[in-house]
């Protein structure tokens, strides 16, 4: 047996991968290439940026980069003035129905208006 020759398309004893290894034994075997390569590529794509950053600092001056930030910042704050301004009307909206709402309970007539009456008392109770 020590003289007999291994056979084609299977790796000898020791080599990891081949055709017939499972993929349990690949994961176990390590990290897969795809995954290092991804990785590797953002890695790149992010120096590139960094890269291009940097040089469009040194080409236009900070002073350029610090107002294009700036206005950002700007462009956010409105944006979060005009959210801010929309929940504070939607608030408003819903004070003035619950307000109209506690009015026509409190107005109900017979022994209906009775039952909400009691109703809306013992919500009010409960903390």
């Amino acid at each position: 047996m020590a003289g007999r020759k291994p056979r084609p398309g299977k790796p000898p004893s020791g080599v990891v991968g081949g055709p017939n290894m499972s993929a349990r034994k690949l994961k176990k075997a390590g990290p897969q290439a795809g995954d290092k390569d991804a990785e590797i590529e953002r890695l790149a794509r992010e120096l590139a940026e960094a890269h291009a950053k940097l040089q469009q600092i040194e080409e236009q001056g900070t002073d350029a980069f610090t107002a294009r930030k700036i206005e950002t910042l700007l462009e956010a704050a409105q944006i979060a003035r005009g959210q801010a301004f929309d929940a504070s009307l939607a608030r408003n909206k819903a004070e003035g129905e619950l307000r109209a709402l506690q009015k026509a309970i409190a107005e109900a007539p017979g022994p209906t208006g009775w039952l909400l009456r009691r109703a809306a008392r013992r919500l009010q109770a409960k903390p």
